[in-house]
């Protein structure tokens, strides 16, 4: 039996290897690292590896691909759907009205706060102290467009240090960013010293029980480091004494959690007690069970995609997020069977996917395929509503996520 390698538990901020492997999606490319044509080809490739590591019983990727490559400059603009915007809005009324929150004195922060359209919420609400600690410089001066104070370098400890007062900011917003974190340990030292005594953490991210439930193994790739139950992100964060008074579910992303902590021992809402009652189900077994079921998942899609190929119909891909990068590598989809795949990020048109090489295009109403494959699932409701009139002229779209023996649509 091989021996089993060393690997570093973010949750212990040590080398383990007291770790279950629970899905191995191969060597890929880093799935944001859209590609010039020249270029394809030459990307490098890393190990895509989710386990679970058991002592701090948090699940995580194996092998970390340097942040200074994924977060210095990408392409990933929060903006571009009005879905995530409408949910930052609602997020920022309901702290606005949970925390009685001063719109002229207290500073609230976004770590790694994109093109600023979080901000941009409470700015709407009349906030005047906003600061965006964001470490891509291109997307940096969209935040700073938008007349937000925004920080361009990664927040951890020391940058904290250099940049803020010890005990200054009311509200810290970590918006799909906390399963980013190399440095996890770091940032929550940050967070511990800049945050006001009476301040609030909340951190938002995509919650492993609804990635299990729908199979969407596409959620996996190298930008998330960490995937979070509520029992383990709690655990982390009650090392660096923050405690837990307000999560639930919510459907954004597919499904995340939104969890507000506090720097002193508090009481916790109903609603949190309902969560951790769900939470208990997600546990080393389910794991195990999501990472055996896989393979059928990728089987069945991928035959839907060869019929309709043989059929002589058409097939794009509809969004070109991250993800979608995640699925089509590991199921070995190219350009034989994905023809293009249509996008409004500017960043992203005239690129060509990373490891597939299919090309990416400016959506057009006047240029279609016969159906699309939804690699933009999480904004499923949006998108189909915004192509109605295509649909109901008879344009499909196949939905991946969750699988079922009916993916079109």
């Amino acid at each position: 039996m091989a021996k089993k390698e060393k690997i570093f538990s973010l949750g212990e901020n040590k080398f383990t290897t007291d770790y279950e492997v629970i899905l191995d999606l191969g060597k890929q490319p880093w799935a944001n690292g859209f590609l010039k044509k020249n270029e394809c080809g030459k990307e490098p490739t890393y190990p895509l590896q989710l386990v679970y590591c058991n002592k701090p019983e948090l699940l995580q990727l194996s092998y970390f691909v340097p942040k200074e490559t994924m977060f210095l400059d990408h392409t990933y603009i929060s903006g571009t759907t009005r879905t995530l915007i409408n949910h930052f809005h609602k997020l920022a009324v309901e702290n606005n009205k949970d925390y009685d929150l001063d719109k002229e004195k207290d500073i609230i922060l976004d770590i790694g706060g994109n093109d600023g359209s979080q901000l941009e919420q409470y700015k709407k609400l009349g906030f005047k102290k906003l600061i965006n600690f964001e470490s891509a410089t291109n997307i940096c001066k969209l935040s700073e467009e938008k007349g937000i104070t925004t920080i361009n370098g990664f927040f951890n400890e020391n940058n904290v240090k250099k940049e803020l007062k010890p005990n200054s900011v009311k509200l810290i917003n970590a918006s799909g960013v906390f399963f980013h974190l190399e440095e996890l340990d770091s940032v929550i030292k940050g967070i511990n010293y800049c945050l006001k005594d009476d301040g609030i953490f909340v951190a938002q991210c995509m919650y492993v029980g609804a990635m299990i439930d729908n199979l969407n193994f596409d959620t996996i790739y190298h930008e998330h480091l960490c995937y979070y139950t509520l029992n383990s992100l709690e655990k982390l964060c009650k090392k660096y004494n923050l405690y837990i008074e307000d999560a639930y579910f919510d459907e954004i992303h597919s499904g995340s959690i939104i969890c507000k902590f506090r720097k002193y021992k508090c009481k916790t809402t109903e609603r949190t007690k309902l969560l951790k009652e769900r939470d208990k189900k997600y546990t080393l077994n389910s794991f195990k069970e999501f990472g055996k079921k896989i393979n059928n998942v990728v089987l069945d899609l991928k035959q839907l995609l060869i019929n309709e190929k043989i059929s002589g119909k058409k097939v794009w891909g509809y969004g070109a997020p991250v993800k979608g990068n995640t699925l089509l590598n590991y199921m070995k989809i190219d350009s034989n069977l994905i023809e293009k795949i249509v996008e409004v990020n500017p960043y992203k048109i005239g690129t060509y996917t990373p490891g597939s090489h299919i090309p990416v295009i400016k959506e057009s109403k006047d240029n279609i395929p016969d159906s699309y494959l939804l690699l933009s699932h999480n904004f499923e409701k949006e998108i189909l509503e915004k192509n109605k009139e295509i649909i109901n002229k008879g344009t499909k779209f196949i939905i991946p996520f969750p699988p079922n023996k009916n993916y079109i649509k």
